[in-house]
């Protein structure tokens, strides 16, 4: 659901405004005075700011100033409601950063129009903004990859023909083993990687979900620096569940990806914590489902933002990018699932992924 922050000081206007965008579907937020706006559009983070450009406070334009200024809402779209048909305002408006400009007696649809124009327009801007750093991204990852598969070869390579000098029960023997073990893990994971930067899927297989998982954990945990880990993390409960289609590789990266979220929910308590993956079988509108939680005791979703963490760059983080969980919706989808959060009644938040039976 799209929020719209609606900021006029004249109640019925703002009235009239929240029962059209409240017909369409819209979540609507209030404020009647400027620096009510900034507060307000922090907390809520809006899809379209509505702008009165006179207030009692501050001017619209000195609000559409500050929000363009604030590195939190600079991206936000702001929709500038101005009295007159002339261009004194609308001029004014545009030089201060709004997007669009509507009167207050415009009709009903046009105020619709511009307002899902605007959400339209930022969701394309966004996209193709992330297509492009992921491309970049796809290409560093590819170039390291590549430089570490061919040493690579040349340890297996050698460690192959060691094990054929020596017989199985030499004492020398159980080191060669490792040495191979540790280079296909390697392997491995370095093809996982290069499946999160393919366009399509590397390989789908059917597989068993439990040691995927284990595997997820274990390169996780291992990842972490030193000081994270008192994060206790670990798979729970283990019960047989039916195999699933997917392609291994993405479904490894959807789970690093909670892992770290999950992880980084937790240093913001500044506490040791507890991370819990799990899966187990649901029906749900018919369907069998296998699903796999990803449950952490931090200090959950701010319920404004559960519906909408899974937008491209929406993020409550400063230094957060806004996209991973975005990509983590978009690959689980490939897989023909789904993925939902919500909020522990006990404290913390739980990611589950949706993944229908390979039958």
């Amino acid at each position: 659901m799209s929020a719209v922050l609606i900021v006029d000081d004249n109640a019925a206007d703002r009235a009239l405004l929240r029962t059209i965008l409240g017909r369409a579907g819209y979540s609507v937020f209030e404020a009647a005075k400027g620096h009510e706006a900034i507060q307000q559009a922090r907390a809520v983070r809006p899809h379209v700011i509505i702008l009165d450009v006179n207030l009692p406070d501050w001017s619209g334009l000195e609000v559409c100033r500050a929000v363009r200024a604030d590195r939190e809402l600079s991206t936000i779209p702001v929709l500038m409601l101005t009295v007159r048909h002339d261009d004194t305002d609308v001029v004014a408006g545009l030089e201060a950063g709004a997007d669009d400009y509507v009167v207050k007696d415009a009709a009903g649809a046009i105020i619709l129009g511009r307002v899902r124009r605007l959400i339209e327009f930022r969701q394309m801007a966004g996209l193709a903004m992330l297509n492009q750093q992921l491309a970049q991204i796809g290409r560093l990852l590819t170039g390291i990859v590549h430089e570490i598969r061919g040493p690579l070869a040349v340890i297996r390579g050698n460690a192959e023909l060691l094990r054929l000098n020596h017989p199985s029960d030499a004492e020398e023997a159980q080191w060669i083993e490792s040495i191979l073990r540790s280079t296909r893990l390697l392997q491995l994971r370095l093809d996982h990687l290069m499946a999160t930067v393919r366009n399509r899927s590397a390989e789908v297989q059917v597989i068993d979900v439990p040691p995927l998982l284990h595997e997820a954990v274990d390169l996780f945990v291992k990842g972490l620096p030193p000081g994270d880990r008192q994060v206790q993390v670990e798979v729970v409960g283990e019960p047989p569940v039916p195999q699933v289609r997917v392609d291994p590789g993405r479904l490894m990266q959807v789970l690093l990806n909670l892992l770290s979220n999950a992880q980084e929910a937790l240093a913001r308590t500044q506490r040791a914590g507890r991370i819990l993956v799990r899966c187990g079988t649901a029906v749900s509108q018919g369907q069998s489902w296998v699903t796999v939680d990803v449950a952490d005791d931090g200090p959950g979703i701010p319920e404004v933002y559960i519906d909408r963490i899974f937008e491209p760059f929406f993020t409550t983080r400063e230094e957060g990018t806004g996209y991973g969980l975005y990509l983590a919706r978009e690959i689980v989808k490939e897989q023909a699932g789904h993925i939902t959060a919500r909020n522990n009644p006990e404290g913390g938040a739980t990611f589950t992924i949706w993944l229908p039976e390979a039958s």
